[in-house]
């Protein structure tokens, strides 16, 4: 019964001897990939928020521009109306 005891607990200790260290690789595989997915994901949220901020920048360009071009088209068309002239040197 006691060599019983002290085989089993051989043996107990020397699966945990031999698995500490397959344990430990298994966890740093797991971090350096965590730390490698977080980088991804914030290196994509990045990339996305800027080209958002792109396109509204585009967006309220075009508007402005448009308003730019409409008020500019308005303005010749009074000045030609108060004026009677019709030469269009737009």
């Amino acid at each position: 019964m006691k060599i019983t005891k002290t085989l089993l607990a051989a043996s107990v200790a020397t699966l945990f001897a031999t698995m500490g260290p397959l344990a430990h690789a298994d966890v740093d595989t797991a971090a350096h990939q965590f730390k490698s997915d977080v980088k991804t994901a914030g290196k994509d949220t990045g990339h996305a928020v800027a080209n958002a901020t792109r396109a509204t920048g585009h967006a309220f360009r075009r508007a402005g521009h448009a308003v730019k071009d409409k008020t500019k088209s308005g303005y010749y068309k009074v000045k030609h109306a108060v004026k009677g002239n019709h030469d269009d040197n737009q």
